[in-house]
């Protein structure tokens, strides 16, 4: 969607749904906060965060794409109106301000990170929907996907306009204002999935003991990999490899040996899936492209599915042992 002029100030819809959920979690933070101190910790972290979480955002963006824009690096990091952010830029902001909050405050970071795993995920939802507003988060052509002669699905048929014509409108596709094609709109899902991951972290007791939060960063991570893997449109890239993907498995490992830092070993079968679920959503990115041999006959609504498998396992490495231990004591 356009700009919208508002006397000299350009405002962009996806800039006022990003600020609208930004100030949603402060209110909601601060609410969910019991003590005094507590409450203490949520200003002060939201007076550090919102400078320092949208700065290193806009950095992360700039070094995200520094292959494009590698001539005009320090013109394009100080022109924050015209937009440009990582998420992940704007988590590390938000751990900077959390620890430094923490610091000042006395209170925990496990108490200050379930306090603000609600709104983490509050603002992945509304960036994927967001993303819809501003024309992306689309994947493939829905014509092309059903054509017979591309390969990419078991459901293509020799006369695909059908299925064209009906999945060829919202809420599965989207059109492209200028060429008029439609794509399928793998935004919203994926803030469903986001919004149902806000749903159930919002069931976890917020005790302190951080188990929301690690709930709410591993389930954003695992389907940020799923998300970036459906998308076709213009998205941060090193060369072949997605950024949000990459960055994505570094938090569920960071998350990983968190979790081996606090049970003192390490827990090999959990290992093994963490890398056995890197290694198949690796492989099915390749199988996407037709870079391996032996798996040029997958089409690739299977490929899609397997790389859902990996990233559930993604999931279940950071988190099962976590839900036994809930089991147990439950």
């Amino acid at each position: 969607m356009e700009a919208m002029e508002i006397g000299s100030l350009r405002v962009f819809p996806f800039g006022i749904a990003v600020a609208a959920a930004l100030a949603a979690g402060a209110c909601w933070s601060w609410k969910a906060a019991g003590k005094a101190r507590e409450r203490k910790a949520i200003e002060i972290f939201w007076l550090l965060a919102l400078p320092l979480g949208l700065g290193l955002a806009h950095l992360g963006w700039a070094l995200a794409n520094l292959d494009m824009i590698e001539d005009y690096f320090v013109e394009v990091l100080l022109d924050f109106p015209s937009g440009g952010y990582l998420l992940y830029g704007g988590l590390a902001g938000a751990v900077l301000a959390g620890g430094i909050a923490c610091r000042l405050s006395g209170v925990r970071a496990g108490m200050l990170a379930d306090l603000l795993a609600g709104p983490w995920l509050l603002l992945g939802t509304v960036c994927a929907l967001g993303e819809g507003l501003i024309g992306m988060g689309c994947g493939w052509k829905v014509e092309d996907w059903f054509s017979p002669e591309s390969g990419m699905s078991l459901l293509a048929r020799e006369e695909p306009e059908g299925l064209v014509s009906f999945f060829s409108s919202f809420p599965f596709a989207v059109r492209d204002p200028f060429y008029g094609y439609a794509s399928w709109a793998v935004f919203l899902p994926i803030a469903l999935g986001m919004g149902l991951g806000l749903w159930r972290a919002c069931r976890i007791p917020g005790d302190g003991s951080g188990r929301r939060a690690v709930f709410s960063l591993a389930w954003y991570a695992a389907v940020r990999i799923f998300y970036e893997s459906l998308r076709q449109d213009d998205i941060p890239k090193w060369g072949f490899v997605r950024v949000n993907q990459v960055l994505s498995a570094a938090v569920l490992l960071i998350l990983l040996m968190l979790r081996f830092r606090r049970e003192g070993k390490i827990r090999w079968g959990a290992l093994a899936l963490l890398l056995g679920g890197a290694a198949l959503v690796a492989a099915m990115e390749f199988a996407l492209e037709k870079k391996i041999g032996f798996l040029e006959w997958m089409p690739m609504d299977l490929c899609y599915a397997a790389s859902a498998a990996g990233c559930g396992m993604l999931l279940a490495a950071v988190l099962g042992g976590r839900r036994r231990k809930e089991r147990k004591n439950s």
